[in-house]
């Protein structure tokens, strides 16, 4: 299994609830009839929660029915990483008595499909030591040869996790940028909150202040922008950072390595004079130099902030916790550098937006659009911050 999701409601069509209709749109020129796709788009908009349409294709349904050893490979830079992991974890622990305990976890510094530039070490904007690179077409040959073979080559006794740990690059001594095995996923780490405060600042202290918060505009018709892509990582997020309705959070100059090596949750409290609206954190590794390398985002459309089979809108002036994964990852901030949050309501072409209006989700997009104030509270009640999945302390 190589970089795809479980449940593609929302791992793929609709990530972290949200619609993507110009996307899919696209997806006519390579159907020999492109009225099959808009009849197949018309059916995901006739069902816009997690329904029994979307269970069917489920795979998290099935995990005890899976009954194969798999060798599952993932790509840190990949949104669909998800997948790959909760692939591993499910099969590893829950699947048939031929799926327990027989499967691997393969994770590296790439981008979707990364694994096949077994010949590269260039990921983005970022160029990897050489030992980034491997060779997944030999290991799955080895992987095949015992498994529909019979062969006794040692395969089955390898470690059952192998993961690319990330570090800063172009610095001498730099800890990190080196694989790592484990008998299993995640490894141990300690979840540790760091806190978004009023001045811009990021740390594990929480707000002190009654009444702290940041507002963000997201307006539909002019948007933040990030370029349309399979994703916008292992590149410098500055450009969108810059934009003025984007909110940074950055901890002071690390004195020491910080790994992070897990997953990253997020936990907002927000308010918004909008009935639904999205909300988007990002994660990105600031070197000396001022670049900020996005190592990861997500979004969470408000509307689904209580589980995608319902919708759950925002009333005006109250406080709503919008809580959601971020993603996973592997990574050894290094000292000198900083460590930046992102949050954000919009980011369009990549994250088409929202109409804000609540009504209901359609292939074109309105006329009918609400600009909506949001606010992000920093204060003692509510402290919105991620958790980071702390090593070594």
């Amino acid at each position: 299994m190589i970089d795809t999701g479980l449940s593609l409601y929302q791992e793929g069509y609709r990530i972290g609830g949200t619609t993507r209709p110009e996307r899919f749109k696209g997806m006519d020129a390579v159907c020999r009839d492109p009225k099959d796709n808009r009849r197949l788009l018309a059916e995901w908009f006739a069902h816009p929660k997690y329904d029994d349409y979307w269970a069917d294709e489920d795979c998290t349904r099935f995990i005890d029915k899976m009954n194969v050893p798999c060798f599952t490979i993932g790509s840190w830079y990949d949104f669909m990483c998800v997948g790959s992991i909760d692939s591993f974890v499910g099969r590893q622990h829950r699947g048939g008595p031929n799926s327990r305990g027989r499967q691997q976890l393969l994770v590296g510094p790439w981008l979707h499909g990364g694994h096949l530039g077994k010949n590269s070490s260039k990921v983005g904007e970022l160029t990897y030591p050489e030992n980034a690179k491997f060779d997944s077409e030999k290991h799955m040959l080895r992987w095949f040869d015992h498994y529909l073979k019979g062969e006794d080559n040692g395969i089955d006794r390898e470690s059952a996790v192998r993961h690319y740990v990330m570090g800063a690059l172009g610095e001498d001594g730099a800890p990190g940028n080196e694989w790592r095995t484990a008998g299993d996923w995640p490894v141990p780490a300690k979840p540790t909150a760091y806190y978004f405060q009023t001045d811009g600042s990021l740390g594990r202290t929480a707000p002190t202040s009654s009444d702290g918060a940041v507002t963000i505009v997201a307006d539909p018709l002019l948007p933040n922008t990030i370029p349309a892509g399979p994703f916008s990582g292992a590149k410098d997020a500055q450009g969108f950072e810059k934009q003025s309705q984007v909110r940074t959070f950055t901890t002071e100059v690390l004195t020491e390595p910080v790994e992070w090596t897990g997953q990253v949750q997020t936990e907002l409290y927000v308010t918004s004079t909008a009935r639904d609206t999205d909300f988007i954190v990002r994660v990105s590794d600031v070197y000396p130099d001022g670049r900020s390398i996005l190592i990861m985002d997500y979004v969470r459309r408000a509307r689904y902030r209580d589980g995608y089979d319902k919708e759950v809108f925002l009333e005006p002036g109250q406080v709503a916790k919008v809580a959601f994964d971020v993603g996973w990852l592997s990574q050894i901030f290094n000292r000198g550098h900083r460590i930046r949050v992102t949050v954000a309501s919009t980011g369009a072409m990549f994250y088409e937006p929202n109409p804000n209006t609540g009504e209901p989700l359609t292939l074109e997009f309105p006329e009918k659009t609400v600009v909506a104030q949001n606010t992000v509270h920093l204060n003692r009640k509510y402290a919105s911050r991620v958790i980071a999945p702390l090593r070594g302390e």
